[in-house]
């Protein structure tokens, strides 16, 4: 637990910090860290223990004082809906007695999809979108001894009618960010340190991803200088490794955000090479991705010049053309083969070279199943270093096909997922998706009948 300041702060927030969501709230903490009238105690305690969290937030309580608020942050995926509704509820009883003190927000993917939803979950606050300046706009509020947040983009939460009936109250769109010293990837302060997000948004909407609908569809770069100071932070800090994270790498500082710049990205390169010095510039690595369309023998070499990845991530997704055309993925079969060429044939310190395959499509026929998996295995012909990268369909909130059924791998994809990890070709949590594909739909529909009530009382 640390504080930004001596002073005992009226407002505490804890961060529910766990490794699926360490970089967004790296990057609210960074916020917070960046504005220098804001003054709160910040905690970070794993959500994989409810008895710890509730000791931190007694803690927290206690440091506040009787009139302080302890906000309590959710930020998660819909793979965690589940755990993250039965840590709520363990958290609101084991705390019941210092209600009148807390204040269980969420945001995040999920979150963000589905606001009515989680509001139903028994959050108090859901902050919808990018929540960098809607979060740090509500702390504000908050220290300020102010409740009313009808005005600060961003946010859904119950409120009651002139009748005493609860409606859903939405402020509207946060809005969006761009990427720069005020809004940091980190929280050097407090030491929440990892992977550089140099861009966000994306251009291309992939009718299964929450990225385009949570960010938006244009790209917004981290300029150069930015990063290189990031990077400099993390290397004093002591990290031998620098990631990334971006929705595709390649288009780093394109003027469109969808075609690489060669002549930028070279020089991008070059310049974080020498910034960090003996640290190894991991571009490419997870959890940036890189799109396969665009990967040509000149950008390979590229990337195998530069770049300290071990290994690098594309999208293929399947092998059916009807099935990428359904998904909106921009981009053709051949495309992925010419892209997973390229990598093998020029970049030589890869170790692995990942292709996400998404099983269980909505829609997909044998004969889709049968591509694909036609697919997997020319692929993985090509080198043993390629390795599919296996998922299951999970209908996410506020995408396009997030009202389609739950994926259910097939008997054959399943035998084609198993052989290849005999061979070592294979890495996924398919089986497990599939589990939480299911669970999360069930999950929905046993709350619909009070997610169905919230919104025929909310205000259009």
């Amino acid at each position: 637990m640390t504080t930004m300041n001596t002073k005992i702060a009226s407002v505490a927030v804890a961060f529910l910090a766990s490794d699926v969501n360490r970089f967004s709230i790296n990057a609210l903490t960074g916020a917070i860290e960046q504005d220098p009238d804001l003054q709160v105690t910040l905690s970070f305690p794993h959500p994989r223990s409810a008895t710890t969290c509730q000791a931190e937030i007694e803690q927290l309580v206690q440091r506040v004082g009787p009139s302080g608020t302890v906000v309590v942050a959710f930020s998660f995926m819909s793979s965690a809906l589940v755990t993250t509704t039965q840590l709520l509820h363990q958290l609101q009883e084991g705390l019941v007695s210092r209600r009148h003190q807390l204040l269980f927000v969420a945001g995040g993917p999920h979150a963000s999809g589905d606001a009515v939803g989680t509001l139903a979950m028994g959050f108090d606050v859901v902050f919808i979108g990018e929540s960098e300046y809607s979060f740090l706009a509500f702390l504000h509020r908050l220290t300020e001894k102010r409740c009313d947040f009808q005005d600060i983009r961003g946010l859904a939460f119950l409120a009651e009618d002139s009748t005493g009936k609860k409606r859903v109250m939405r402020t509207g769109r946060a809005p969006l960010i761009e990427l720069n010293e005020h809004y940091p990837s980190i929280g050097v302060q407090h030491h929440r340190l990892g992977a550089i997000e140099i861009g966000r948004g994306c251009p291309h909407a992939c009718g299964f991803c929450q990225t385009p609908f949570l960010h938006g569809a244009r790209m917004r770069y981290r300029s150069l200088e930015n990063t290189l100071e990031h990077i400099e932070q993390l290397v004093q800090a002591g990290f031998k490794d620098i990631r990334f994270t971006t929705p595709n790498a390649l288009a780093y500082l394109s003027d469109d955000g969808v075609h690489p710049d060669y002549t930028r990205l070279e020089q991008a390169l070059r310049a974080m090479h020498e910034v960090a010095g003996k640290a190894r510039i991991k571009f490419g690595e997870f959890p940036s991705e890189m799109r396969p369309e665009h990967i040509t023998p000149e950008l390979a070499q590229l990337i195998d010049r530069y770049s300290d990845a071990s290994y690098i991530a594309i999208g293929a997704q399947s092998g059916s053309e009807p099935m990428l055309e359904a998904m909106h993925r921009e981009h053709d079969v051949a495309a992925v083969e010419r892209a997973v060429s390229c990598l093998v044939k020029y970049c030589h310190k890869l170790k692995k070279i990942y292709v996400d395959f998404i099983a269980g499509l909505p829609h997909e026929t044998a004969q889709d199943e049968t591509l694909s998996q036609h697919l997997m295995e020319r692929l993985t012909r090509m080198s043993p270093k390629v390795c599919i990268h296996s998922h299951t369909f999970m209908p996410l909130p506020g995408t396009p096909m997030q009202y389609m059924p739950p994926g259910s791998v097939g008997k054959t994809t399943r035998a084609t997922f198993e052989k290849l990890s005999k061979r070592g070709q294979e890495w996924g949590d398919w089986q497990e998706q599939e589990e939480i594909a299911h669970a999360i739909t069930e999950f929905r529909r046993e709350v619909r009948g009070e997610v169905s009530s919230l919104r025929r009382s909310s205000p259009s």
